[in-house]
């Protein structure tokens, strides 16, 4: 690893695998590591990022979060096909990034940390790689805290005749592949109509990189995974945006219901926000972070 910078930004080499050839290969991880402004951390925040998002976007929020925080850490990482993670590989060669690999990312990471549990912040499709993490290992986690989480097959939750044909339509065993071969012509009209992070150049690359991430995603039961969540000392706590366009409500709280009973969790609902917190409502992301961690 580098030495960390004046800001906290750090690189680690971390060796991944190419599927499906099975073919080692070493990346540049990018990320952020803040410690507490208090004599004694009590913990670490791991902070992970949305879909087409970058850590480094974050700065606002994440100073917000230690000024509120103080006797916290805070390990912010770009995973693999995200942000500056993105940039050092220039083209993600694998046929797609599974949540495993990112999962096991996350864990050489905090061996090189020497962290062993974290608190885990995660925007939407990070929300996905946290429930992965949870899943293979639960000893490193004390707590979650989930922003606009990705949840499975979340369009049936939309309302009315919208919510029942896509309902009618995963029952289509070609579903999944008509859908995989979809992702590119879905994330270029999504660049067309400026629904993408404008923050960057999207690139054929970068672009290749959203499905592959997508890809590595879709086979995520979020419903299976939360179901086996154990006893947390922090809880898993949910925040949910009106304003989210991406993700109905109806499905948050769908997720919400399918945590165990014994688990300590909560349900919060932020009036006048959307879908990217993290960066366009660092006051009331912080303001949250703070709540939860109290």
């Amino acid at each position: 690893m580098n030495e960390l910078s004046p800001d906290g930004s750090f690189t680690h080499k971390v060796k991944v695998i190419d599927l499906p050839w099975q073919r080692t290969k070493e990346i540049q991880v990018h990320g952020l590591y803040k410690k507490s402004l208090s004599k004694k951390a009590v913990g670490t925040i791991l902070l992970l990022p949305g879909l087409d998002d970058s850590i480094f976007e974050y700065k606002k929020t994440i100073r917000l979060i230690m000024e509120k925080n103080k006797e916290w850490n805070l390990l912010a990482l770009d995973l693999r096909g995200q942000g500056k993670t993105f940039e050092s590989e220039k083209k993600v060669t694998t046929q797609k990034i599974s949540l495993d690999q990112q999962a096991s990312l996350i864990k050489k990471t905090l061996i090189l940390f020497e962290i062993e549990k974290v608190f885990i912040i995660a925007l939407s499709y990070g929300a996905g790689v946290c429930f992965k993490f949870t899943d293979l290992f639960p000893e490193n986690v004390e707590g979650m805290g989930l922003i606009a989480p990705y949840v499975s097959k979340f369009k049936n939750h939309l309302p009315g005749l919208s919510g029942l044909y896509y309902s009618l339509l995963h029952l289509n065993p070609f579903y999944k592949k008509i859908s995989e071969v979809g992702l590119p012509m879905y994330f270029l009209n999504a660049r067309i109509k400026g629904r993408l992070n404008n923050k960057f150049n999207w690139t054929p690359a970068r672009m290749q990189a959203l499905t592959k991430l997508t890809l590595g995603i879709i086979d995520l039961d979020t419903d299976q995974v939360v179901e086996k969540f154990k006893v947390m000392p922090k809880g898993v706590h949910l925040l949910t945006a009106c304003e989210d366009k991406v993700i109905p409500i109806s499905a948050h709280r769908h997720l919400y219901n399918t945590i165990p009973r014994d688990v300590t969790k909560s349900f919060g609902l932020e009036e006048g926000i959307g879908h990217r917190v993290l960066v366009e409502h660092p006051k009331e992301a912080a303001n949250w972070v703070h709540r939860i961690l109290s």
